[in-house]
């Protein structure tokens, strides 16, 4: 029986295909607050490339030795607040009640000074998601400010979201580096897709062919997003099972991936009709045009 967990998100395998310039820029990260360096770390680039995967791997490591912790956030289902209560939790124990703030930050920075060559990794995902996430990155930095050895990691999808988040004045304190992560090509996801695939059902359950087609398509038009490989993967092994396939091949890999070039088109036109009503109406009158097989006359006007 397949065991579909291994294309969960939060699935974290032992073994981590390509990225190894950003394992060890985490690895050097992580050892530079091992030495008494507070740092901040801003990971960033496009949906499903492996950013927190790779992070939460490196973490995993990180966990292992004598004296240190991480704590992974995610920002998106948190506010300032309750994120900053996970943290306390970890470090203080835990607590029924919600302190306020001030009071967190100041039990937690009182506590770490009496921990002895400790250190802490801690994580935020998504952070460009979280309301108000300027005061927690304040809250943060005041507990650097306390006790050394503390790492944080921003894991989001643009460099320039930090810059845009908070203020000049919290900004040079935080100082980060950066680390980009960027799209897999189509051999990546090959490789991963045939990891995941041969974990879950024991052997690989779609023709290299197939395989290689869905991969070129999700490298190609959905900027080498891994998440996405195994959503439509898993759309086309429903498929095959409906049809009694022992295999999944190509014919079925063509017709997910058009269904599902059909949907991303309708996606980019809906957001142009949002953002840019005029071209949406000029692009819906040559389509009409063209239907009708008219001759169409274009002309791009510049300034």
């Amino acid at each position: 029986m397949a065991t579909l967990d291994v294309f969960a998100d939060n699935y974290i395998p032992e073994v981590i295909i390509d990225r190894e310039k950003e394992r060890e820029t985490i690895k050097y990260f992580l050892q530079d607050v091992l030495k008494g360096v507070n740092k901040v770390l801003c990971i960033y680039g496009k949906p499903g490339v492996g950013k927190t995967v790779v992070t939460k791997h490196v973490l995993n490591q990180f966990d292992e030795l004598e004296n240190a912790c991480s704590i992974y956030l995610c920002a998106s289902h948190l506010t300032p607040n309750l994120a900053l209560k996970e943290i306390y939790e970890v470090i203080c124990g835990e607590e029924k009640r919600r302190p306020p703030s001030p009071l967190m930050v100041r039990e937690i920075g009182r506590r770490l000074l009496k921990k002895r060559n400790y250190t802490i990794a801690i994580t935020l995902d998504n952070f460009d998601k979280m309301n108000g996430v300027e005061s927690f990155l304040w809250n943060i930095n005041n507990i650097m400010e306390t006790f050394p050895r503390i790492g944080l990691i921003l894991i989001s999808t643009s460099e320039a979201e930090i810059r845009g988040l908070v203020g000049r004045r919290l900004f040079s304190r935080l100082r980060p580096e950066y680390c980009e992560f960027k799209p897999y090509n189509a051999d990546r996801l090959y490789e991963i897709a045939e990891q995941r695939i041969k974990q879950a059902y024991g052997r690989l359950v779609i023709s290299e062919e197939a395989l290689s087609t869905l991969c070129e398509f999700v490298a190609n038009e959905c900027d080498g997003n891994a998440r996405y490989l195994f959503k439509l993967f898993l759309n086309s092994a429903d498929i095959a099972s409906r049809n009694q396939e022992n295999k999944i091949g190509l014919k079925t890999i063509e017709e997910v991936i058009e269904e599902e070039g059909e949907f991303i088109l309708k996606s980019k036109l809906d957001e142009i009709k949002k953002s840019a009503p005029r071209m949406y109406e000029v692009l819906r009158i040559i389509a009409e045009l063209q239907n009708k097989q008219e001759v169409v006359y274009t002309v791009i006007v510049g300034g």
